[in-house]
């Protein structure tokens, strides 16, 4: 095919009513358009039309226009600096394909980077792709980000974040192995909001560092390190996302208020982390309407309300199909109530010594246990007989992950009821009012119960029976006739 070369053109046009603004259009040649220029040539408020074609980036926007890609529009940085850098308030980007930003960490080179000066930034039906960070928000007020999709490459380095330099390690013998940025940063962005986005294949998919009254709301984040990192933020809403695939989902450190509802968070399978959720000195988190299932943890809270400034509410949320449903520090005093807990392979462990100071109910409403082993005979939706669970044996299979297979069979559900009887004078679990209806979310068909065998060897379950009580009576408790 020949290789036409097309006049580039610059057309400014102006609508015929008064208040309509101008729109600078041009025209893609082979080697596309001068888009920077574009930008210069445009006055406050005009609309910039960036053809379809791929042109070259590390563009810098410093006034309030909109940037337009029409159909098959390109923004490529080739592999220098961030693509687009917007400096100013008031700017609109959408339509475009962002690809190519740098990728040594040094700067944090993004697709999209908005400085503090880009307030009121609207950002909405991008794609970024290749690029170290999707989308960087720095300080900026009131900035919405909206249908944004965010594909990362490379590898995570291991667990932690990635500090090693681009171009470190081996890669598949076609070049260097390359590392994954974040998703989407925002860094101490006030009423930042980030809506309906897609974001695949990054470091965290969405990251919170300090901040106030952000909202993450409809989010899809897929095969990440965290789904989201949350550092510090407050008067944080994170509703309705679904969080599949990734390392973990929800990890919430410090900061709040923070609510967290209706969301999916499913497949978090991290052999040292693994959490649908983590909730570490957060002061006043409230979790409610969430499904929490196939995870290794399903939830993780480590927070004292009496030290982080308010207690974990945790309430009307499902939580099932997980190796541990719940995992509790000594110190943690959550209240639970109205929660599912179906089909975890242990429902609740306490993580290190002492006791549990978490509570079962809420103004007399316990929770829904699926092997809770009572009866309703009055018929009212609430159990006649208590649910309680000792926890020792659950912590000892939750500690060595290889007895898994073990926790499904008849002969540890054996094992858990001699324990309740004869363990440790407090159990782990007393919810006094245990619910025999289940009224918290369903749980999705994609979410499957782990396969375990039906069978436990007999001498195993024996010595797990004598260290279980041993154990308990090493702590003083007592047994009862």
């Amino acid at each position: 095919m020949s290789r036409a070369v097309t006049r580039v053109v610059l057309a400014v046009s102006l609508v015929a009513t008064s208040f309509s603004l101008p729109v600078l259009a041009a025209h893609a040649s082979a080697g596309g358009v001068d888009v920077q220029a574009l930008i210069d040539a445009a006055g406050p408020g005009s609309t910039v039309e960036v053809p379809a074609g791929v042109h070259a980036g590390a563009v810098t926007i410093d006034h309030p226009i909109h940037l337009l890609g029409v159909p098959g529009a390109t923004l490529d940085g080739q592999g220098v600096g961030s693509v687009v850098t917007v400096d100013a308030p008031d700017v609109e980007i959408s339509g475009l394909t962002i690809v190519g930003s740098g990728r040594v960490q040094v700067g944090s080179p993004s697709g999209v980077l908005l400085t503090k000066r880009a307030d009121r930034a609207y950002v909405h039906d991008v794609a970024v792709r290749r690029s170290y960070i999707g989308v960087t928000v720095q300080r900026a007020e009131r900035v919405v980000l909206e249908r944004v999709s965010v594909v990362g490459d490379g590898i995570i380095s291991g667990e932690l974040h990635a500090t090693g330099t681009a171009g470190q390690g081996v890669g598949d013998g076609d070049g260097p192995t390359l590392l994954r940025g974040d998703g989407i940063w925002l860094f101490n962005t006030p009423y930042a909001t980030v809506r309906d986005c897609v974001i695949d294949t990054v470091r965290d998919g969405i990251y919170l560092s300090f901040g106030h009254g952000q909202v993450l709301q409809g989010n899809e984040i897929i095969d990440s390190r965290y789904a989201v990192h949350d550092m510090y933020a407050t008067e944080l809403t994170i509703d309705a996302n679904r969080l599949h695939g990734n390392l973990s989902g929800l990890v919430m450190m410090y900061g709040g208020p923070v609510t967290i509802s209706g969301n999916t968070i499913t497949d978090s399978g991290s052999a040292s982390t693994g959490f649908g959720a983590i909730v570490k000195d957060v002061g006043g988190a409230t979790l409610a309407g969430n499904v929490f299932a196939d995870n290794r943890i399903g939830l993780d809270v480590d927070d004292a309300g009496r030290t982080s400034g308010g207690s974990t509410l945790v309430q009307g949320n499902t939580i099932a199909l997980n190796q541990v449903g719940v995992l509790l520090a000594p110190s943690a005093d959550p209240t639970f109530s109205q929660n599912a807990f179906i089909e975890n392979t242990t429902q609740v462990v306490l993580n290190g010594t002492g006791e549990t100071q978490a509570a079962w109910g809420l103004d007399d409403v316990g929770n829904y246990w699926s092997d809770y082993g009572g009866f309703d005979a009055r018929g009212d939706g609430t159990g006649d007989v208590p649910y309680t669970r000792s926890g020792r044996t659950a912590q000892l299979i939750a500690a060595n992950p290889l007895l898994l297979a073990l926790a499904s069979g008849p002969a540890f559900r054996l094992l858990m009821s001699v324990e309740d009887r004869w363990g440790a004078t407090r159990p782990t679990v007393e919810d006094r009012h245990p619910l025999t209806d289940m009224s918290a979310p369903a749980v999705s068909d994609a979410a499957q119960a782990p396969s375990a065998p039906l069978w436990i060897p007999g001498a195993l379950m024996m010595g797990l029976g004598a260290w279980a009580l041993r154990g308990a009576r090493r702590r003083g408790g007592v047994v009862h006739a």
